[in-house]
């Protein structure tokens, strides 16, 4: 006796969860910039720290290197978090947290096309005085454009792994979308209360968030073709994050913090 053969069913995350996390990684990944970065560049360098917010670390003295930091230390911590989600078994929250943690630090290497095309931010200050100047701006757009390329196809082939092991039938925009929208939005919030000026808003805020991140939507196109082909034959074996109240009220509480401390600044 034969039977129909069954569609591979699709295991949904749930859109709150992958919110929550996302704005939770993003969060984190600006404190990775700021003070890790930053904050432990300008220690080094005896450069006196004036205030600290989510937009900027502000210091006394202009210093190369202290500019350069914060993109330097986001791209170690991408690196190293990626490493860890690779040895996830299964993608649970913690796994998605530790990509998407990983995917937000890794695409800030988009700062150096910014600071390229806008003029302004910190590679803009790592580039300051040389000459001729839309040599070096055009250095930091052709470096950082292969970069970003190169950030993209790591996340891919990470978060692959868990199509190939069953964990997901598929990887498109519906596992990205909710966490950098949620991240987004609260970097931008933040910016809002910003104490250097209604620029930033833009800049730091909504072009370091939805900007720089934009190709986390774009992750999904970079999947290997052997990946696409088994995503079409096998059927996903979990439900990947699941509904967590604890990830809601972690998100929550460090929005909050986020925003009405680190959102005005810290000066010292």
């Amino acid at each position: 006796m034969s039977t129909p053969h069954s569609a591979p069913s699709r295991a949904e995350p749930n859109r709150v969860t992958l919110a929550a996390i996302g704005a939770t990684a993003c969060m984190a990944a600006d404190l990775v910039h700021e003070l890790i970065g930053h904050g432990i560049a300008a220690w080094l360098a005896g450069d006196r720290i004036l205030s600290v917010s989510t937009v900027a670390l502000q210091t006394a003295h202009p210093n190369r290197l202290v500019s350069a930091a914060g993109t330097c230390a986001n791209v170690g911590v991408g690196i190293l978090f990626l490493m860890l989600s690779h040895r996830s078994r299964r993608l649970t929250s913690r796994g998605y947290f530790m990509w998407i943690f990983a995917a937000f630090n890794l695409l800030n290497v988009g700062y150096l096309v910014a600071s390229a095309i806008l003029g302004s931010g910190d590679w803009a200050n790592v580039i300051a005085g040389l000459e001729p100047a839309w040599q070096w701006r055009g250095l930091l757009g052709l470096a950082g454009i292969p970069l970003y390329v190169v950030a993209c196809r790591w996340l891919a082939c990470a978060m692959g792994e868990f199509v190939t092991r069953g964990d997901l039938a598929s990887l498109d925009r519906r596992l990205v979308w909710p966490a950098y929208v949620a991240g987004g939005v609260v970097l931008t919030a933040a910016a809002c209360l910003n104490p250097i000026g209604p620029s930033l808003i833009l800049i730091s805020g909504v072009g370091a968030s939805f900007g720089l991140n934009a190709g986390l939507l774009w992750v999904p196109n970079f999947l290997p073709e052997f990946v696409l082909a088994t995503a079409q034959t096998q059927r996903a074996g979990i439900r990947p994050t699941p509904w967590s109240a604890a990830w809601l009220i972690v998100a929550l509480g460090s929005s909050a913090l986020f925003i009405a401390v680190l959102g005005p600044g810290i000066r010292f």
